[in-house]
């Protein structure tokens, strides 16, 4: 069958494997005598035997001549063996003897050979009977020789007639290598076969015609037709014939003992199409030509060569054009390509460093380190190094390699990666020295410094802070929150601002806060945007204000103050100047009420002289109201007296009835004022006034609605803490002034603080907080404490703690007295007053008391009256405020001019002038406005008595 030609051409294509399968051909061929007849003469059966192929006539010939046969079966190469009917050899051939190791004497006579099995000798006897009865057989067997070992034997039973009687005639030959070699072919055969059938190569078998002998099952897998569809088909006649002329060419030439491949597109039988690699093989089967096909589906192959050839563009567009040196080695260090950076970084070209299988100019240390790092690169793992090279020019640079195992070409390859450090490490050096000075800054900085990513989680947090804070680093570093800030709606509002913040926009804030310990804190932050580690973050700087921001607060509070101060002494000074005004204007009311009631008291007329004495009392209350203003002004010195405080404390309470409104009761509850029980204090009588209206006032105010104020005088005993130093009251006797009050009583928080200055609970507008720290200032200067009992919506009380008085006399409140008009006063006067009402009363009281009296509203003008010495003079009035010159200028002038001359002075500011600085400008006497008539008068008559006046103009 064919499949056997297959392999036959595929092993038979030269002359001499041609000759090898012609002899085995040539051993299968039958002996010529299969026509002859049944019994046959035993010459010609020696002529077949012997392989001779003549006419049947010449068996006649071979019988005639019996030298003949023994020749010719003596002769023969195959073993020959003649049996009888009785079945003994009578004959054998020198061949049989040599082919099975017996002599001739040992088998002529005797039957097979003992050492054949038994199943093995009943066939044999078999063939043989067979034989002798006319029907030619033949075995194959396994021959035994005398030795016992055996071969491969074919054995042919042929019927002949020796002696006119039946004989067997046994040829056997030795098969042994025959059947070796046919063995070896079938093998090579069903080699080949699995071969043809197994291969993924579609495989084609074709004759000289065209036509197609044999396909493979590849073939039907790739083409998608079956054998039946291609088998002994023209190749016109298939559908997925290719053009004719190239396979005319290629078939042709194939034919003439040329291979030839080529790349053809072919149809499947869905219609499909694939480009497949055909090589046309010349084969021989036989003596015949034929024409292998081997084809391979290149489709895939051809795209991804395709694909190959650009991605082998592409590898070397970017492998030159990279920016990192690349350096592909073998397995055996040599340089197998490398690109352009790397002939810029190193110096060398190309060409230069192509094969070279070390490193180029650099140290042998270096060197031998790569050379163990390329060994574990080719066992697969990747490495790293970075080192210091050196150019071709000797300067040395930093390089960062990397080797990457990798195939190429299908061999092991190692692919250098190299990149110039110089500048990163220069910068690597300076970004670490400015971490380090980033760090030290960080960590010595004195605000408290947090650094927080886009999520708000801060990464990283300074001593300071947690100092600052009282959490530790990683309670901080844990949390998205900022720990200090317990309020939930400036934590939302945090976040907003760290948003803005990232978005470029720095924000600055003052932020209340709370330390871990629960101590509160004040915070200035500043938020920032900025880098870190290569991410966008905000930069938290937190100073603590806390101090500052109480001083603030207190300046701020100072500043209230001071403005009140200000507006209480700008008050004070309008207070003073409307004081002195009054006091100007009651000079003149109280001097003409004096005169008008001597006048009455002259014309004898009660009723006139009541009235007037009214109109001096009024008048003097209202010289002790200008008096509490100048007080309040700063311009009234204390002036401390023993005094009865119950009818002090009564007559004050009379003038606070009217500030009450009709609500509001005001009790006062005293014991008798003279006697034993009589309360005495050593005083200041306007001042005393003041505290009382202070805590009436403030009573008042904390009333709302209907209530009471109950004012007590009564003995005190110690054991109290005062509530404005703090000092403990002694045990001992106090006179103690209290005011009650029904109203809202004093909060908690508020009660240390009621004494300072500017403290107020009031509403804006209703008080300048100045109250409490004057009584305060007037109680201690005395001597005295305050304490205060209070209870929240209940009322309060405040209890003024006084010394008592010594046993010294106790004064008695100034009655408006009218003195009898006396002698008269025989002396010369000037009077210098700016104020022509003051300046006329002074003329007038003076006069009536015979005094001659030189009046001069300027100062400037009495000085150039003075300096006229022809005029005399006893006695110089003047005021103390005026234009040009004040009064005690006046006197220094006056005094230079006339040394003796004595001076008076009057003011409405008692502060304005002391003693000490009177005498020093030349002053006599000081008295206070409004101008005490009586007093004026006493002192004049003193100055007689004494002799001091009337005697200026003698010296004149």
């Amino acid at each position: 069958m064919y499949p056997g030609c297959i392999s036959q051409a595929m092993t038979l294509r030269t002359p001499a494997r041609r000759s090898r399968l012609r002899a085995m051909a040539a051993s299968e061929r039958r002996l010529p005598c299969a026509d002859a007849p049944a019994w046959t003469d035993a010459a010609e059966v020696g002529g077949r035997a012997a392989g001779q192929i003549e006419p049947l006539g010449t068996c006649e010939a071979l019988q005639r001549s019996e030298a003949s046969y023994r020749v010719i079966f003596d002769g023969s190469a195959d073993a020959l063996a003649l049996w009888n009917d009785a079945l003994c050899i009578v004959d054998i051939n020198p061949a049989f003897a040599s082919m099975f190791g017996y002599a001739r004497e040992q088998i002529i006579g005797s039957s097979l050979p003992s050492n054949i099995d038994a199943h093995e000798r009943a066939r044999r006897i078999q063939r043989i009977r067979a034989a002798l009865a006319g029907q030619e057989g033949s075995i194959e067997t396994i021959g035994v020789r005398q030795d016992g070992s055996t071969f491969d034997i074919e054995l042919r039973y042929l019927p002949i007639g020796y002696a006119g009687t039946p004989h067997v005639l046994a040829v056997g030959r030795d098969i042994t290598q025959r059947k070796a070699a046919l063995a070896a072919l079938q093998a090579q055969e069903q080699k080949y076969r699995a071969i043809f059938d197994g291969s993924v190569d579609s495989m084609v078998l074709w004759s000289q015609e065209l036509r197609t002998v044999d396909v493979n099952q590849a073939f039907v897998r790739m083409t998608g037709m079956t054998r039946e569809q291609v088998i002994g088909k023209h190749w016109t006649e298939r559908p997925d014939a290719p053009d004719m002329r190239r396979l005319i060419g290629y078939i042709e030439a194939a034919l003439q003992g040329r291979e030839t491949q080529a790349v053809e597109p072919v149809t499947r039988g869905d219609g499909s199409s694939f480009l497949i690699e055909l090589r046309y093989l010349p084969v021989q089967l036989g003596d015949t030509p034929y024409v292998l096909g081997v084809g391979r589906d290149v489709s895939e192959r051809i795209v991804s060569e395709r694909a190959l050839r650009a991605s082998e563009a592409q590898y070397r567009g970017i492998f030159n054009a990279s920016a990192d040196a690349l350096v592909l080695r073998a397995s055996d260090f040599s340089i197998v390509d490398a690109n352009a950076t790397y002939e810029r970084m190193s110096g060398y070209r190309l060409d230069e460093v192509l094969g070279v299988d070390r490193v180029l100019a650099n140290p042998p240390e270096v060197a031998a380190t790569i050379r163990r790092l390329h060994e574990k690169a080719l066992a697969g793992e990747p490495i790293r190094l970075e080192t210091e090279l050196v150019r071709r020019d000797g300067q040395r640079y930093d390089l960062e390699l990397r080797g990457v195992p990798i195939l190429h070409h299908g061999e092991p390859h190692v692919l250098y990666i190299g990149r110039d450090m110089t500048q990163s490490k220069r910068a690597e050096r300076a970004l670490r020295i400015s971490e380090e000075q980033y760090r030290a800054i960080f960590n010595a900085s004195a605000d408290g410094l947090v650094v927080r990513d886009a999520d708000y989680r801060a990464v990283d947090v300074n001593p300071a802070y947690l100092r600052m804070s009282g959490y530790a680093r990683d309670e901080v570093l844990s949390a998205t929150r900022v720990l200090t800030q317990p309020d939930e709606t400036l934590q939302e509002r945090h976040r907003e601002q760290h948003t803005a913040i990232l978005a470029g926009r720095p924000v600055r804030f003052e932020v209340p806060g709370v330390r871990k310990d629960g101590s509160h804190i004040y915070l200035e932050v500043n938020g920032m945007p900025v880098t870190y580690r290569g991410e966008p973050h905000v930069l938290y700087a937190a100073r603590d204000i806390t101090e500052r921001r109480a001083a603030e607060c207190e300046r701020e509070r100072l500043e209230a103050q001071l403005r009140q101060a200000q507006k209480m002494e700008a008050i004070g000074q309008l207070t003073g100047g409307i004081a002195h005004d009054f006091n100007n204007i009651l000079t003149s009311v109280i001097g003409y009420l004096v005169l008008g009631q001597e006048r009455a008291e002259t014309l004898a007329d009660a009723r006139l002289q009541h009235q007037l004495g009214q109109a001096h009392l009024a008048a003097q209350r209202a010289r002790e109201l200008i008096a509490q203003m100048l007080a309040f002004a700063r311009r009234q010195r204390s002036q401390r007296r023993t005094l009865a405080l119950g009818p002090l404390v009564d007559q004050t309470l009379q003038l606070l009835r009217a500030t009450l409104p009709s609500s509001v009761s005001l009790e006062f509850a005293a014991p008798p004022a003279t006697g034993a029980h009589a309360l005495h204090v050593a005083v200041d009588a306007v001042h005393l006034e003041q505290v009382l209206f202070n805590l009436c006032i403030n009573a008042r105010d904390a009333i709302s609605g209907s209530g009471w104020i109950r004012v007590r005088l009564g003995r005190g005993g110690g054991g109290w803490t005062c509530a404005s130093c703090r000092a403990q009251v002694d045990a001992g006797r106090w006179v103690e002034l209290s005011v009650a009050d029904s109203g809202s009583g004093i909060a908690p928080d508020l009660i240390d603080r009621i004494f300072e200055p500017f403290t107020s609970s009031k509403e804006v507008g209703r008080g300048s907080g100045m109250g409490l720290a004057m009584v305060h200032g007037i109680v201690h200067d005395h001597g005295g404490h305050v304490i205060v009992e209070t209870v929240q919506g209940a009322g309060s009380v405040f209890r003024v703690m006084l010394p008592p008085a010594s046993g010294a006399e106790v004064d008695t409140p100034d009655a408006p007295v009218v003195r009898a008009a006396g002698e008269a006063l025989r002396a010369r006067v000037m009077v210098v007053d700016d104020e022509v009402m003051v300046g006329d009363f002074m003329v007038e009281l003076l006069s009536g008391w015979g005094v001659d009296v030189v009046l001069h509203r300027s100062p400037l003008d009495a000085l150039a009256w003075l300096a006229d010495s022809s005029q005399p003079l006893d006695l110089l009035i003047t005021d103390q405020t005026m234009p040009q010159l004040d009064g005690l200028q006046l006197a220094r002038r006056a005094t230079d001019q006339r040394p003796k001359l004595p001076v008076l002075l009057y003011t409405g500011n008692a502060d304005a002038v002391d003693e000490a600085n009177a005498k020093e400008h030349g002053v006599s006497g000081v008295l206070h406005k409004p101008v005490d008539h009586q007093a004026l008068r006493t002192l004049m008559e003193s100055w007689l008595r004494k002799g001091r006046l009337g005697s200026s103009h003698q010296d004149a």
